[in-house]
């Protein structure tokens, strides 16, 4: 099965029709993400649209991405966007994540919204993480299916600071509330196996000693570096991208400083993963 799919004339700032709905969130349990293309949509109707996926991610009382622990709705991801007064990430690497893993409750599903890009900007690269999960040879599937992983959350230090590792209790405990969670997680909807796993953050398995578990947290991200269950979304503006964060990590190369990149993002809420 592809890892991502392009929908062709779905128009979001028309009256949409359950069985187009559903067509969507169809493709997307499948294909992992969804690309809308050629959108011209306002913040209403963004967030209109996005409410039938389910009610926006809020992070409560903890730091994410575009707050300090206070409501999340549409956030503005943008390098060269000084007309926002909160834009965020600039034109660094990004690395292999999904997002607010280190929080209890991980958003669902999150989409962005590309409302001016220019050509050389960075693109944006997905990876299949049912897929990566199922090539994994029943060896290892035995020894990491009941391992539970402890990711920090990079906002309780100063932002861009995170060096992204595997803990070595010995040396530092990252700071900030910790929840753990299972390294092989279940789809709810699709019942998938997913390995739950990212490079982006400071993380460690819970239980594990360091050599131990710095060897297999290496093991796995070298897996998953040489998946081909991937797909790299060119920005162009109007673009739409749904991505299921359940079941994907992405990844944002670092592109020129003074290349403007901005897109509006707006998270789903999820369940404790199980």
């Amino acid at each position: 099965m592809t890892t991502g799919i392009c929908l062709e004339n779905i128009n979001l700032s028309a009256e949409m029709q359950s069985d187009i709905f559903l067509a969507i969130q169809n493709h997307l349990h499948h294909h992992k993400v969804v690309v809308l293309k050629k959108q011209n949509i306002s913040d209403e109707q963004f967030m209109n649209f996005a409410l039938k996926f389910g009610a926006i991610f809020q992070a409560g009382k903890n730091p994410v991405l575009g707050n300090s622990g206070s409501e999340t709705n549409i956030v503005v991801v943008g390098n060269q966007a000084k007309e926002y007064k909160n834009s965020y990430l600039g034109h660094q690497e990004v690395l292999p994540h999904s997002d607010h893993q280190w929080i209890l409750n991980p958003s669902s599903v999150s989409m962005l919204y590309a409302i001016d890009v220019e050509k050389n900007a960075a693109p944006t690269t997905w990876t299949n993480m049912a897929t990566a999960y199922s090539i994994l040879d029943e060896t290892l599937k035995d020894q990491i299916k009941n391992l539970k992983t402890i990711t920090y959350n990079p906002f309780f230090r100063p932002f861009g600071t995170v060096n992204a590792k595997y803990v070595n209790r010995n040396l530092d405990i990252p700071p900030g509330e910790i929840f753990e969670h299972p390294l092989v997680r279940t789809h709810p909807i699709t019942r998938e196996k997913i390995l739950y796993m990212h490079r982006a953050y400071e993380m460690e398995f819970e239980g594990m000693n360091y050599d131990e578990g710095f060897a297999l947290w290496c093991k796995l991200n070298d897996h998953i570096d040489n998946l081909e269950c991937k797909y790299t979304h060119k920005w162009e503006i109007g673009d739409l991208v749904i991505w299921d964060n359940r079941a994907t990590i992405h990844y944002r190369p670092s592109f020129a400083p003074n290349e403007r990149r901005v897109l509006k993002r707006i998270s789903i809420s999820g369940e404790r993963p199980f």
